[in-house]
């Protein structure tokens, strides 16, 4: 996938005022991100209410002020869920997404996070376990998200403004201070890169920073990508409704 003018967008929207960033309804940019439909976006909502039913339950107006916070900047294109509110269809698969992987460190009997993150997009999923990882009675130290510099630099800004603050954001060519039992997460990016660029995040990121972590995957056949570590494979509705055999959740 060639990554031009997403870039360009980026650079764009960081240069802009927050009032006028309009990423979100940009049809370049929805190319890569923010292009969950309304038919998934009822699958994951469906996903949620079957897997995590009292929580979400118990925390359902929680779930739709963030929702809420989310959708304020970049002219978000939101969609009618009933029983739930009016948002983006991408807010679902965020909701979903950090509660399978909270609820999968719960189940390590983990706790004080190191999250890494490979392509964090605008900082969606970051904002999401954030905001919902003290239901889960997770603390966070430290979130870094490896991407592109331009991404980069609005993905910063964006959290920023939604208050997270405690994010470093590098490329794979320039980083620090990387806890070496940090919980990679990557939603489809890391399965989505050249095989080269994978490698790379493996022998630099992977291997010698991660002990756990979880990957929405899409793309290439799953293969062994962490030294030394069973995987464990997950299927999902895109795997199951779709018969999308490529797109797994993978754990480890």
């Amino acid at each position: 996938m060639a990554y031009e003018n997403y870039e360009i967008i980026c650079n764009k929207n960081y240069n802009l005022d927050v009032k006028d960033w309009n990423f979100k309804s940009n049809s370049e940019y929805t190319k890569v991100l923010e292009h969950v439909n309304n038919q998934q976006a009822n699958l994951y909502l469906k996903q949620i209410i079957s897997e995590f039913e009292d929580i979400y339950i118990n925390n359902k107006f929680t779930l739709i002020d963030i929702c809420n916070k989310n959708d304020l900047y970049g002219k978000t294109i939101k969609n009618d869920f009933v029983n739930f509110t009016s948002c983006s269809p991408s807010n679902l698969r965020y909701i979903y997404q950090s509660f399978k992987i909270l609820s999968y460190i719960n189940s390590l009997g983990l706790n004080n996070i190191d999250f890494v993150e490979i392509g964090g997009g605008y900082g969606g999923l970051c904002f999401f376990i954030n905001k919902l990882a003290g239901i889960f009675n997770i603390n966070i130290k430290s979130y870094t998200i490896f991407d592109l510099l331009y991404p980069s630099l609005l993905t910063k800004k964006y959290l920023l403004n939604l208050g997270i603050e405690n994010t470093n954001h590098y490329q794979l060519n320039n980083f620090q201070n990387i806890s070496k039992n940090s919980f990679l997460i990557s939603s489809y990016a890391f399965s989505e890169l050249p095989e080269n660029i994978r490698i790379e995040y493996q022998e630099k990121i992977i291997n010698p920073y991660t002990i756990h972590g979880f990957i929405a995957w899409n793309g290439v056949s799953v293969y062994n990508f962490k030294k030394n570590t069973n995987l464990k494979i997950i299927d999902n509705f895109y795997t199951q409704i779709f018969n999308n055999k490529s797109c797994p959740y993978v754990f480890f």
